[in-house]
């Protein structure tokens, strides 16, 4: 009998292989069903093992299994995609365009996206946000909060690997009447202790403001929690309100936001809100920034700034002892006019980065991409922060229906997960 992986709590016993070993589709009669299951499956590309479920019942529960997602992590190298939404040039229903991230390189020749799956046609795309979190996109509204119908405050969950995506129940706790205003936020996060992603909710109707929570694979409608301190009942008030900003980060088990001058976690294991002080003064990325955002950089959470220039990062190596570390660029002696996506903030539009490539640079995106430009060859900039040097280069060739006004550029940059959402 085969040994059970080191460190892996295989929930599909070698009996259970073997009294079903007839149903199995061999690829070679004297090759083991072990071997077949443990050593070969998961090494293969996600779009086979879609196929393969269909061999047999087995392989199907065998693929679905957690476990078997876990052995997926310890013998692969995940790949990460470019993703964004765009119409098409025959409908302008929104598409999932996606394009592979090199493992060990940088972009040298630019990549071609593809289209993944179509969204529900009745989603706009300048309306609607995408959150990626450990390889699982959330669909959600954008810009505005204020909502009529809780059908319009719609949340979907998509795997772009697997292709699959599943609607939540829409939470009818308020008896709305007609034509009367509510507000709602969303948000999305992982639980890594649990292996459980959950989405969050604040709602607000008339002078009730609530906290809900559903957690994928197991909640069947949405949860109440509770805020406890004053500072996230003040936030809450604040992101709810009509000029509130909504957008979020999922970084190692938590959700942030900005607040004035701090930050709100919600930690989504826990479900409890917590504050987090950020650094003060002179070198302060919310004063410093015209553009303060939160990123993810070297699997931690990092304020950003940019203004003109220059670039900080505040980057929070250890969030319970909250420790900040601080980082500053120069991008004066970089590629000025290089994006070709026309001037905004004097020589270069605002960026943000997007991700840490494997040379160690930081990929720098602009914020925005004005009407009026080419937007085929879609350049970027690479950011080395040791060196305080960039260069800057095309990354993909968009499609020519991407975008048709200024708009936000809306690129995320997803790793590749196998986990089933049905």
């Amino acid at each position: 009998m085969m040994e059970r992986e080191k460190g892996l709590p295989l929930m599909i016993s070698n009996t259970n292989l073997s009294s079903s070993s007839s149903s199995v589709m061999r690829v070679n009669k004297n090759l083991p069903d072990e071997i077949m299951l443990f050593k070969i499956l998961p090494l293969l590309p996600s779009k086979t093992l879609i196929r393969f479920r269909c061999v047999c019942k087995l392989w199907d529960c065998f693929i679905r299994d957690p476990s078997f997602l876990h052995l997926r992590k310890l013998t692969n190298n995940p790949t990460h995609h470019f993703l964004f939404l765009s119409p098409n040039q025959n409908s302008s229903h929104p598409f999932l365009y996606g394009a592979p991230h090199p493992n060990n390189s940088i972009v040298t020749t630019p990549l071609r996206p593809s289209i993944l799956f179509a969204l529900p046609n009745n989603l706009q795309i300048s309306e609607t946000n995408v959150q990626c979190v450990n390889g699982l996109l959330c669909f959600y509204p954008r810009s505005h909060v204020s909502f009529y119908s809780h059908a319009d405050a719609f949340t979907l969950i998509a795997n772009p690997t697997t292709r699959e995506i599943i609607t939540l129940p829409s939470d009818n706790y308020y008896s709305v009447k007609a034509n009367s205003e509510f507000f709602a936020s969303t948000h999305f996060g992982y639980d890594p202790v649990r292996d459980q992603f959950k989405v969050l909710r604040f709602l607000k109707y008339q002078a009730t403001l609530q906290v809900k929570v559903f957690t994928l694979g197991r909640d069947t409608s949405w949860r109440l929690v509770t805020a406890e301190t004053p500072f996230a009942m003040l936030h809450l008030e604040n992101l709810l309100s009509s000029h509130g900003n909504s957008s979020s980060l999922c970084v190692n088990g938590a959700i942030y936001w900005r607040h004035l001058d701090g930050l709100l976690m919600f930690d989504v294991a826990a479900e409890q809100f917590r504050e987090i002080l950020v650094p003060s003064g002179d070198g302060s990325v919310l004063g410093f920034s015209l553009y303060p955002d939160l990123r993810e950089i070297d699997g931690c959470l990092c304020l950003v700034g940019f203004s003109n220039h220059g670039l900080k990062l505040w980057i929070l190596r250890d969030y319970q002892a909250q420790l900040w570390e601080h980082e500053t660029g120069d991008l004066r002696a970089g590629p000025k006019a290089s994006l070709a996506v026309g001037p905004i903030l004097g020589d270069l539009p605002p960026l943000y980065p997007l991700c840490r490539v494997p040379t160690g640079e930081i990929l720098l995106l602009p914020h925005y991409v004005p009407t009026g430009v080419e937007r085929v060859n879609f350049r970027a900039i690479y950011y080395d922060m040791d060196t305080k040097s960039s260069r800057s280069a095309v990354i993909m060739e968009m499609p020519l229906t991407w975008t048709t006004t200024f708009r936000e550029v809306g690129i995320v940059f997803c790793q590749e997960s196998f986990r089933l959402l049905k």
